[in-house]
């Protein structure tokens, strides 16, 4: 059963602004993120969104998070960005308990402390296709490269030791004549992730954020993640625990990797708020609940953070962070 890794569907939320993503940087500007997350998850869900061995204590998983995440503009067109999560986890409690590693190995990950490395880069560009004071149209890609190669099998590992190619498009914007101060964003994702034994776990995302300036500095904004994974290994009733989605043959590779693997689909509602102290220095929080789930563990958020915006002598002018235009 998979708990940690599941986290890793999580970073994005909460990162950032809510427009960033979609508003690109002017050259010679730029912004620096810094965020803490906690995690927490309880509960192994199967393929059918039910509680698997209902009768048997529950799984639990709490995971802390620190996030840096560093953007660019390298024109007023492209900008560049970067991001590092150093993740400690631990498996609480529960009746599973791994005690092999991905190589077959003895473990000792779900012992009940905490386990911590670095996770994944994040290495990506975002393109302006469109851009006025008030709309944004972005396209951006990203790669993802594991750190180091770490342990993936576990109630403790910090992820899933994948890499991947993502891209998609961003869309935000600020509707004023529906309301002054209302803002919207959206970002659609699809991830070309690496085969582990021979099933490859591409996935879509679809992640919202409605928000609302109360002032110039202050805005609220309600939260959406999307997470469908096209293929892998689902958590059916026993006796089989596992079974391949595609309903291929089910081997001791696959067992090995099952967390790699695992077809996690998720559904979260959140809540945030940020705040510019500044022009250019803003804190948000933001906090997530699970909607509905498959094959993971029911996980909930809680995100702070702290992001400054920074210009060098390539910047033409200034523009405000974390505010509304």
């Amino acid at each position: 059963m998979t708990g940690g890794a599941v986290t890793a569907s999580l970073l994005a939320l909460g990162t950032s602004d809510a427009q960033a993503q979609a508003f690109v940087p002017a050259a010679g500007e730029g912004s620096v993120s810094v965020s803490y997350q906690v995690v927490s998850t309880s509960g192994q869900l199967g393929v059918s969104g039910e509680l698997v061995f209902p009768e048997l204590p529950l799984d639990e998983t709490q995971t802390h998070a620190l996030i840096w995440h560093v953007e660019y503009g390298l024109s007023d067109r492209i900008a560049v960005h970067a991001s590092l999560p150093n993740m400690t986890v631990r498996y609480k409690q529960g009746a599973f308990p791994h005690a092999i590693g991905i190589d077959g190995q003895p473990s000792d990950i779900d012992d009940g402390t905490y386990h911590g490395a670095a996770q994944d880069f994040y290495f990506g560009t975002r393109f302006k296709l469109l851009q006025s004071p008030r709309f944004a149209l972005t396209p951006f890609v990203e790669v993802i490269v594991p750190s180091h190669h770490y342990e993936s099998l576990g109630q403790a590992v910090v992820g899933r030791d994948l890499r991947a190619l993502v891209f998609g498009a961003a869309v935000g914007g600020f509707a004023d004549d529906l309301l002054p101060g209302l803002y919207f964003q959206t970002r659609l994702s699809h991830a070309l992730v690496q085969k582990a034994v021979d099933i490859r776990p591409n996935r879509t995302g679809i992640d919202s954020a409605v928000g609302y300036f109360v002032t110039p500095r202050l805005a609220f904004q309600f939260v959406q993640t999307f997470q469908f994974t096209h293929d892998g290994i689902d958590f059916v009733p026993a006796p089989e625990v596992f079974a391949r989605h595609d309903g291929g043959e089910f081997t001791l590779d696959h067992f090995l990797n099952h967390d790699r693997l695992v077809r996690s689909n998720i559904l979260n509602f959140g809540a945030g708020v940020t705040f510019a102290l500044i022009d250019n220095v803003g804190v948000f929080a933001t906090t997530t609940a699970m909607a509905w789930g498959q094959n993971l563990q029911r996980p909930r958020s809680l995100t702070v953070g702290a992001t400054w915006g920074f210009q060098t002598g390539r910047a033409a002018r200034t523009s405000p962070s974390l505010s509304h235009p």
